[in-house]
Protein backbone atom coordinates (compact mmCIF):
# COMPACT_ATOMS: atom_id res chain seq x y z
CA UNK A 1 0.00 0.00 0.00
CA UNK A 2 1.42 3.36 -0.38
CA UNK A 3 0.62 6.38 1.65
CA UNK A 4 0.75 9.80 0.21
CA UNK A 5 0.40 12.70 2.54
CA UNK A 6 -1.52 15.40 0.87
CA UNK A 7 -0.40 19.28 2.74
CA UNK A 8 -1.72 22.29 2.45
CA UNK A 9 -2.47 25.45 4.29
CA UNK A 10 -4.71 24.36 6.90
CA UNK A 11 -5.20 20.72 5.94
CA UNK A 12 -8.54 21.11 5.38
CA UNK A 13 -8.99 22.00 1.57
CA UNK A 14 -7.36 19.32 0.37
CA UNK A 15 -9.51 16.98 2.03
CA UNK A 16 -11.97 16.69 -1.10
CA UNK A 17 -8.94 15.57 -3.41
CA UNK A 18 -7.54 13.27 -1.04
CA UNK A 19 -11.24 11.45 -1.83
CA UNK A 20 -11.01 11.73 -5.11
CA UNK A 21 -7.71 10.19 -5.44
CA UNK A 22 -8.78 7.06 -3.14
CA UNK A 23 -11.72 6.51 -5.74
CA UNK A 24 -9.30 6.46 -8.40
CA UNK A 25 -7.15 4.02 -7.31
CA UNK A 26 -9.86 1.60 -6.02
CA UNK A 27 -11.54 1.84 -9.49
CA UNK A 28 -7.94 0.69 -10.15
CA UNK A 29 -7.14 -1.44 -8.06
CA UNK A 30 -4.72 0.20 -6.41
CA UNK A 31 -4.23 -0.05 -2.60
CA UNK A 32 -3.80 3.94 -1.74
CA UNK A 33 -3.91 5.57 1.42
CA UNK A 34 -4.41 9.32 0.85
CA UNK A 35 -4.72 11.47 3.96
CA UNK A 36 -4.77 15.89 4.53
CA UNK A 37 -3.12 17.47 6.65
CA UNK A 38 -2.04 21.20 7.50
CA UNK A 39 2.02 21.33 6.52
CA UNK A 40 3.05 22.22 9.94
CA UNK A 41 1.96 18.99 10.64
CA UNK A 42 4.53 17.23 8.16
CA UNK A 43 6.99 15.91 10.74
CA UNK A 44 4.38 13.46 12.45
CA UNK A 45 3.47 12.07 8.73
CA UNK A 46 6.50 11.87 7.11
CA UNK A 47 8.28 9.12 8.27
CA UNK A 48 5.55 6.56 6.76
CA UNK A 49 5.18 8.77 3.92
CA UNK A 50 6.13 7.88 -0.10
CA UNK A 51 4.85 11.15 -1.29
CA UNK A 52 4.26 14.31 0.13
CA UNK A 53 1.98 16.01 -2.19
CA UNK A 54 1.94 20.16 -1.46
CA UNK A 55 -1.56 21.94 -2.61
CA UNK A 56 -0.76 24.92 -4.84
CA UNK A 57 -1.33 27.66 -2.54
CA UNK A 58 1.73 26.48 -0.43
CA UNK A 59 3.92 25.14 -3.31
CA UNK A 60 6.33 28.19 -2.53
CA UNK A 61 7.30 26.18 0.94
CA UNK A 62 8.50 22.84 -1.50
CA UNK A 63 12.49 24.17 -1.26
CA UNK A 64 11.87 24.83 2.56
CA UNK A 65 10.33 21.58 3.10
CA UNK A 66 12.45 19.50 1.04
CA UNK A 67 15.48 20.92 2.86
CA UNK A 68 14.16 20.72 6.25
CA UNK A 69 12.78 16.42 6.31
CA UNK A 70 15.66 15.87 3.77
CA UNK A 71 17.22 13.37 6.17
CA UNK A 72 14.28 11.09 5.01
CA UNK A 73 14.58 11.17 1.30
CA UNK A 74 11.06 11.50 0.54
CA UNK A 75 9.65 12.95 -2.67
CA UNK A 76 7.50 16.05 -3.09
CA UNK A 77 5.59 16.95 -5.64
CA UNK A 78 3.58 20.13 -6.11
CA UNK A 79 0.08 19.70 -7.38
CA UNK A 80 -1.25 21.53 -10.83
CA UNK A 81 -3.51 24.37 -9.83
CA UNK A 82 -6.14 23.55 -12.31
CA UNK A 83 -5.97 19.67 -11.78
CA UNK A 84 -6.36 20.97 -7.66
CA UNK A 85 -8.72 23.22 -8.89
CA UNK A 86 -10.86 20.66 -10.70
CA UNK A 87 -10.24 17.88 -8.28
CA UNK A 88 -8.83 15.80 -10.80
CA UNK A 89 -7.76 13.14 -8.44
CA UNK A 90 -6.94 10.48 -11.19
CA UNK A 91 -4.83 13.00 -12.64
CA UNK A 92 -2.77 13.49 -9.79
CA UNK A 93 -2.65 10.02 -8.36
CA UNK A 94 -1.17 8.83 -12.00
CA UNK A 95 1.50 11.68 -11.26
CA UNK A 96 2.19 10.90 -7.81
CA UNK A 97 2.37 7.01 -8.52
CA UNK A 98 4.91 8.03 -11.11
CA UNK A 99 6.68 9.62 -8.77
CA UNK A 100 6.72 6.95 -6.07
CA UNK A 101 7.71 4.55 -8.95
CA UNK A 102 10.83 6.46 -9.71
CA UNK A 103 12.18 6.88 -6.21
CA UNK A 104 11.36 3.27 -5.48
CA UNK A 105 13.42 2.52 -8.51
CA UNK A 106 16.42 4.70 -7.61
Amino acid sequence: MYKIVLCCQNGASTDLLAVKMEEAAQKKGIEVSVNAHPYTDLGFEIENADLILLAPQIRFKKNTLEKMYASYNKPFMCIDPSDYGLLKGDHVLEQALKIIESANNK
